[in-house]
């Protein structure tokens, strides 16, 4: 199931992320971006499995350059059992909530990330030829138009 995030399920997942790596500076580093993530972002989906557990949180951020455009990113998380069709479909759900608020959802995703693209491919994103980033990592531009999700339509 997905629902918006709340509160709580975020300090859950904070409060078991730090239980279970020890909370390193590293681990504390992602943990502020994941946190830094849900601040900026209008809507976030967790998904959950059918014990309740979160296993994946996924939102978008509006683009500094374009506000009408969101910056896709999604983070799994350890209860994720390994059902990719079910998360293929978590992610459609999101996405088709997430360009009701946004015209288009994109990101640049690294080609060593097959799986990230694999799903984005599946959740009905156009993949594009890498290309070189500044910081010279090979990377895909990612996207969907709201027009591409049956019944979605951007916010005016």
């Amino acid at each position: 199931t997905i629902h918006p995030t709340t509160a709580q399920d975020v300090a859950n997942i904070v409060i078991g992320h730090a239980a279970w790596t020890g909370d390193s500076d590293e681990d504390g580093d992602c943990m502020d971006a994941l946190l830094e993530a849900c601040a900026v972002s209008p809507q976030v989906w967790t998904a959950s499995n059918a014990e309740g557990d979160p296993v994946a949180l996924i939102g978008a951020a509006p683009w500094t350059q374009d506000s009408g455009r969101g910056r896709l990113w999604f983070v799994i998380l350890s209860a994720y059992g390994g059902n990719e069709a079910d998360l293929t479909m978590v992610m459609r759900l999101s996405v088709a909530e997430m360009l009701q608020v946004f015209a288009q959802l994109e990101n640049h995703v690294s080609t060593e990330k097959a799986w990230a693209l694999g799903l984005m491919r599946d959740a009905g994103f156009t993949i594009e030829p890498a290309r070189p980033s500044p910081d010279g990592v090979q990377r895909h531009r990612v996207w969907i138009d709201a027009g591409a999700v049956n019944g979605a339509r951007p916010a005016d």
